[in-house]
């Protein structure tokens, strides 16, 4: 009985081994297919559902860099310039550009109301000090000469000015200041060191400004809509420089940016009175451009309109002075292809390799021309992830770059739309004077061109 009971054991322990080794065959055998239908599936992109679809329906991709586009350069259009965060002072030669000049006007209030100067005040010296915020941009070892005016008109902080602000001052210049600026070089004041400031003395020449200042009806030293009334503020300038030359950028917000008067009475001996610029005084920056002076081709196009030399070279430049237009005349048409899907459009704008003399702008701003001259965003710009439109200067290819596809796709979609072309100029262009040479679609001596690429499906 014990061998029948263990016949009967082996015979079970043979079929489970049998049907364990059944088991795995079948599971790797199951594994295998998965693996392979896996692998089927997984095709080059195009290539999915090539076998279901007939070969005239089958979906086409097409790539080119061949679509018309060219551009051409104008001068620009105002800029706003009241409050910025940074303001500008200085002359500029650039000689492909020509000459730029940076100036602005500025409130002052009194430190503190109710100041009195006491018994027979006597002015010491009346300093403006201007904070430098440490940029710049041209050559600052070029000699710069400041000018400063009294204005005749006010500015007010509930209005805006642009960029050819210009209000009447009085003939006295109480500057003619020559300097080096030093934008990094900390100052001693009295006893004290602080941060780089321009300093410059208002009463060297002429004690007028002064005299002005410190003679004041003491009624007006009690409120400061009183004393700004009275005194409009000062037209900050410099004289035009020849060759070179820079401009400065200062940080008027500053506690160190402010008119400081030294005087004495008959009581006490160094004494001073600040005047700063604050949240409640207005300022507001001037910036002039004689494109004229700039390279003979730069002023046959600009200047005297020829957009022929838009081929060739085109041109832009920050703080009011040059923009481009750039014309795509023929996407309308695509539309009598059939049903044309653009994956992707690129315009590709090339630099000028043999132009290195001033800093390119960081980044460019692009915009729809309207039919009565003003601008609209594009539809790309308000897609999207971060950095997808572009524009951001790219020094290894020495380009920009802006992602245009669905601005494209709507010539393409509406052949009526209208199709004035995109306006292009230095982003942040009220405070960044940068500017950078483009070659056009036709280069005369450069392989790298102005130039679309365009991705595109045909849906028939």
């Amino acid at each position: 009985m014990w061998r029948t009971m263990n016949s009967m054991t082996t015979s079970l322990v043979k079929n489970k081994i049998l049907q364990k080794k059944r088991g795995l065959k079948s599971f790797i055998y199951l594994a295998f297919l998965s693996f392979v239908f896996l692998i089927s599936c997984y095709k080059p992109a195009g290539e999915i559902g090539v076998e279901v679809q007939p070969n005239n329906s089958l979906l086409q991709v097409f790539w080119t860099d061949t679509a018309m586009v060219y551009a051409y350069s104008v001068p620009d259009d105002t800029v706003r310039t009241d409050g910025l965060s940074t303001t500008l002072l200085g002359s500029l030669m650039d000689p492909t550009f020509g000459h730029t000049t940076a100036s602005f006007y500025s409130q002052f209030m009194l430190e503190n109301t109710g100041h009195r100067f006491g018994n027979n005040p006597q002015v010491d010296s009346l300093v403006l000090q201007l904070r430098y915020t440490g940029g710049s941009y041209g050559d600052t070892t070029t000699y710069l000469t400041a000018r400063v005016y009294q204005m005749e008109e006010s500015i007010y902080l509930d209005s805006t000015y642009t960029s050819n602000i210009d209000i009447p001052v009085y003939p006295t210049d109480y500057a003619d200041f020559t300097f080096v600026p030093k934008p990094h070089d900390s100052i001693l004041v009295g006893d004290d060191t602080a941060s780089a400031a321009l300093r410059i003395n208002l009463s060297n020449y002429n004690l007028g400004l002064a005299d002005y200042l410190i003679n004041i009806d003491t009624m007006l030293m009690d409120s400061n809509d009183l004393f700004i009334d009275y005194f409009k503020g000062l037209y900050i300038t410099t004289d035009p420089v020849s060759t070179g030359g820079s401009l400065i950028n200062f940080d008027l917000f500053s506690n160190r940016s402010l008119m400081i008067l030294y005087y004495s009475n008959d009581e006490e001996d160094s004494l001073d009175f600040e005047y700063p610029i604050t949240v409640i005084t207005q300022y507001a920056s001037k910036y002039e451009h004689d494109l004229s002076a700039g390279s003979p081709d730069f002023v046959q196009q600009v200047v005297e309109g020829d957009t022929s030399l838009g081929s060739n070279k085109y041109y832009v430049q920050g703080v009011a002075g040059v923009a481009s237009v750039i014309k795509i005349p023929n996407m309308p048409s695509w539309n009598r292809l059939g049903n044309v899907a653009l994956n992707e459009a690129k315009l590709v704008l090339a630099g000028n390799t043999e132009d290195t003399l001033y800093a390119p702008p960081i980044k460019l701003a692009l915009a729809e021309i309207g039919s009565d001259g003003t601008y609209s965003f594009l539809l790309d710009e308000s897609g999207g992830q971060t950095n997808y439109f572009g524009g951001e200067y790219k020094a290894s290819t020495r380009s920009y770059t802006f992602r245009i596809t669905r601005y494209l796709q709507s010539l393409i979609d509406d052949p009526t739309k209208e199709n004035n072309g995109l306006y292009l100029i230095v982003r942040g262009g009220s405070i960044y004077p940068n500017r950078f040479v483009f070659n056009g679609n036709a280069p005369e001596s450069d392989t790298t061109r102005l130039h679309l690429e365009i991705t595109y499906t045909d849906l028939d």
